[in-house]
């Protein structure tokens, strides 16, 4: 199959289409690649000429199925594809409802208005939580459009086996010393309850692990020396960052937000706490640090759950019975 990716500059948008044209590629698809440029209204003001060069690239090499990443992407593809006769399957991400309902400010307020559209006038919508899908439907589009389809991690790279970083090995002197990994850096605005449960956790160290798709075996290797994730945002898209975690077999606590309430099983892969509150993540650190047998159980369910429900192979799979299935629709429409 001949698939084009459109996407946005948006980081979320990026590392997804990342991901995604790495996983289509491994499964023998034909990618094409297309990435508009600008941020904020200079983005909107490059769509439609952006879309123009869309139209002109796919008159010359005709994809079977669009897929775009975030409104920016959704415009532009919406437009190309109007004229050609493409099918356009969209994954907004970050929808700007879900950001507001949990207290985050949305800096382009319109962005609701073109969710909406885009999402109605796509041939399928791609979300990655359950939050997203019930945020879509409310917003107006066609459930029977919607497919809830989670992020998928490379569990080849992320595993329980294999190297741990050599710069953070428990050394004799410091083998009682625990290991909070996080996903947050200090600029995220969880970075201020991380610092508060963390000083109620005397002794134990925190290490940064920021999710890449570029240095996974790197990331695979930090995270394996850690005796708990913890990644507690006020909204979570895709939950990458956990998914990581659990793959290598970490227990996660996480905020019981958006991709984490999907993601994690409260009790079994590790704990689900409220966002924005240091006392109870602190808590919560506490417990599993001093229950090493429930810590073992945990990332043992952990990396389970991520081989069997989130491994990319999955994810790929059922991201190419959408694509099929929208390509058979619009044949059998113009039939």
């Amino acid at each position: 199959m001949r698939i084009a990716l459109v996407s946005g500059t948006e980081v979320a948008d990026a590392h997804e289409r990342r991901r995604m044209v790495s996983a289509l590629r491994d499964s023998r698809q034909q990618v094409m690649e297309h990435v508009i440029t600008g941020r904020g209204t200079d983005l909107r003001e490059a769509v439609p000429g952006f879309a123009w060069a869309l139209r002109s690239a796919w008159a010359k090499e005709r994809p079977d199925v669009v897929h775009a990443f975030g409104w920016a992407g959704g415009l532009a593809a919406l437009a190309a594809a109007r004229d050609a006769g493409l099918p356009v399957v969209t994954a907004l991400g970050s929808l700007a409802v879900t950001e507001r309902r949990h207290g985050l400010d949305s800096l382009q307020p319109e962005r609701s208005r073109l969710e909406r559209a885009i999402g109605s006038s796509s041939a399928a919508v791609i979300a990655a939580s359950s939050e997203e899908a019930g945020d879509l439907v409310r917003l107006g589009v066609s459930r029977r459009r919607v497919h809830v389809i989670p992020t998928g991690v490379d569990t080849s790279v992320f595993t329980p086996d294999g190297p741990v970083s050599p710069h953070t090995r428990k050394t004799e002197k410091a083998a009682a010393k625990p290991r909070i990994a996080t996903a947050a850096d200090v600029d995220d605005e969880q970075a201020v309850t991380l610092a508060r449960a963390m000083a109620a956790v005397p002794g134990a160290e925190l290490i940064a692990c920021p999710p890449s798709a570029s240095r996974g075996a790197e990331l695979a290797a930090l995270l394996r020396s850690a005796d708990v994730f913890v990644h507690v945002p006020a909204h979570e898209a895709h939950g990458t960052g956990c998914l990581q975690a659990m793959a290598c077999g970490v227990p996660v606590i996480a905020s019981a937000v958006g991709a984490h309430v999907d993601i994690m099983v409260d009790g079994t892969t590790g704990l689900l706490v409220p966002p924005g509150r240091p006392d109870l993540l602190a808590a919560r650190i506490r417990h599993l640090l001093s229950h090493p047998i429930l810590r073992q159980a945990s990332g043992v369910a952990a990396a389970d759950r991520a081989q069997s429900r989130y491994s990319r192979d999955r994810v790929t799979a059922e991201t190419l019975a959408v694509y099929e299935a929208t390509v058979q629709a619009r044949l059998l429409a113009a039939a």
